[in-house]
């Protein structure tokens, strides 16, 4: 996804829990509010609408609503709302709910509020709606069954019950048709958290849901606090102001915060993005060029480190949940690869309509290191010729490119969150021609009924060899078009007050729903 606050999802690799160490984190929060209110500081979210589907402030609705299967800290599709789900047939999934699960209102959820949130999410205007195209109808059977029935097989389907489409009351989404979502209305779930008030420019406040279905909560209340950047942010966490940070720009958060964060490799990929559809993106030579001229490593350094090199829209962890290491090196190495190369990066644009090169604008928004590093991408390309004006928007400015036509913004330095170990989910996410349209991620446009029917085969079968054998194909083909260039593979980091622990942070920690149940006061 276009940077969501979050989701998206959805680039992984393979991380064992380890415990944070009390000294890893020391020089943060040490003014804290004590441990029953925890304050986590996000940047760059827009909360003037937490509708689920519709809005872009994914993280307050973690805290309030869930989903129907869930991610384990290890990645692991698990029961949740759902405590039980049968296939009794490839293309159907049958879902038990679990009985006396109650909204935060103290109303039982049951089949029919779940069958809504489904559809709603599957509803074409919705930024991620694409996640659902797989799905050919949802039908509540009886008040505690539910049965999806996809459009053909799809063995991604199991990580999508577990990571998009947030369940919500239903009764209360259809009193609020044209306010949804928005403050003063908020979402009604079953999460262990109720949103109690919502400021979009400052944040949002919860209290723990006392009929909650999984327990007591141990946190009694929580505080999301707007920054508008991470510098601002690191300072209040400095400040004792913060307890919980989740830095984009890592080195710079530690400076400024003065403490050490914890890593773990994680969910996010950064990209280049060009429009094939808009000259002079729409030449392949310009494309190759770019790729060529692109140093990833002088990026990581300037975007905070925390990353590795990347040279495949699938990355090679989610490549090894179906082939070996071995064979996963020696197709990495059969690929193009546009290792940085000044001299082919000139040759290619020499056989382009532009061998001289040309002006363009680069169109970014203030939100970790985006600035930065746009910048050292228009400095890598002036080598070639290629003069790009860097353009700063608001995070407000830049959120409404998304609802806009994607030659808007026609280049773009962005990165995506795909959470799952699916090597299925980025192609669909990015490279399919369904994915073009407007609110969704195919920000290239980039259309090829090639690489569609193979994405469609690989998602339709689960062996390994297959599933491996299709996407090998897929990627020679995106390598020689070039659509997008991969730049890094990044971790996830997290800067938290010596008064709480978070012991299981890992790679799928964020994307773990409600990841705020995982986080303990000491």
């Amino acid at each position: 996804m276009r940077v969501r606050l979050m989701s998206a999802a959805p680039l992984v690799a393979v991380a064992a829990a380890f415990s944070l160490l009390a000294s890893a984190c020391a020089g943060g929060g040490a003014a804290g509010s004590g441990t029953d209110h925890l304050r986590v500081g996000i940047v760059g979210a827009d909360l003037s609408n937490v509708d689920p589907a519709g809005g872009f402030a994914l993280q307050v609705d973690s805290y309030v609503l869930e989903f129907l299967m869930k991610l384990s800290p290890q990645g692991k599709v698990e029961p949740n709302l759902a405590e039980s789900v049968d296939r009794p047939d490839p293309a159907t999934y049958v879902y038990h709910l679990r009985h006396g699960v109650k909204f935060s209102d103290g109303t039982e959820m049951t089949s029919a509020d779940v069958a809504n949130s489904l559809d709603y999410a599957r509803n074409p205007k919705f930024p991620d709606s694409s996640k659902y195209s797989a799905v050919k109808s949802v039908e509540a059977r009886d008040q505690y069954t539910v049965a999806v029935t996809l459009k053909a097989p799809d063995v991604s389907w199991e990580y999508t019950s577990a990571t998009a489409g947030y369940i919500f009351q239903k009764k209360h989404q259809q009193e609020h048709p044209a306010d949804f979502g928005k403050p003063g209305v908020g979402v009604v779930g079953t999460g262990p958290y109720v949103l109690k008030s919502l400021d979009p420019t400052t944040g949002a406040e919860f209290t723990a849901n006392s009929g909650y279905w999984g327990g007591k909560v141990s946190i009694p209340t929580v505080s999301l606090t707007m920054f508008a950047d991470e510098t601002s942010e690191a300072l209040a966490f400095r400040a004792g102001q913060v307890d919980v940070a989740f830095p984009a720009y890592a080195r710079g958060f530690e400076s400024s915060a003065d403490t050490k964060l914890v890593s773990a490799p994680g969910t996010k990929q950064g990209m280049f993005t060009m429009n094939v559809q808009v000259a002079p993106w729409n030449d392949v030579h310009v494309r190759r060029a770019v790729a060529y001229a692109l140093n990833r490593e002088e990026i990581i350094k300037v975007a905070g480190g925390g990353a590795a090199p990347d040279y495949t829209i699938i990355p090679p962890a989610q490549l090894q949940s179906i082939a070996s290491k071995s064979d996963v090196d020696a197709l990495i190495a059969s690929l193009p690869s546009y290792k940085s190369d000044l001299d082919k990066a000139k040759q290619e644009l020499a056989q382009s309509a532009h061998p001289q090169g040309f002006d363009a604008t680069l169109e970014t928004y203030n939100y970790g290191s985006f600035v930065t590093t746009s910048q050292a991408i228009a400095g890598q390309l002036a080598k070639i010729g290629i003069k790009l004006k860097v353009k700063v928007d608001s995070v407000a400015e830049f959120t409404k490119t998304m609802s806009q036509p994607h030659t808007t913004v026609p280049i773009q330095y962005t990165f995506f969150n795909n959470s799952t170990p699916d090597p299925g989910a980025m192609p669909q996410l990015a490279l399919h021609s369904d994915s073009a349209a407007i609110g969704l991620n195919n920000f290239s446009d980039y259309k090829n009924a090639k690489v569609d029917d193979l994405i469609k085969q690989g998602a339709s079968t689960a062996d390994p060899a297959q599933r491996f054998s299709v996407y090998s194909q897929l990627l020679k083909i995106v390598g020689d078009d070039v659509p997008v260039v991969p730049l890094y593979a990044g971790d996830n980091h997290l800067a938290i007050s010596d008064a709480f622990t978070w012991p299981t942070f890992n790679t799928y920690s964020t994307d773990h729903t409600p990841y705020i149940l995982e986080i303990k006061a000491k």
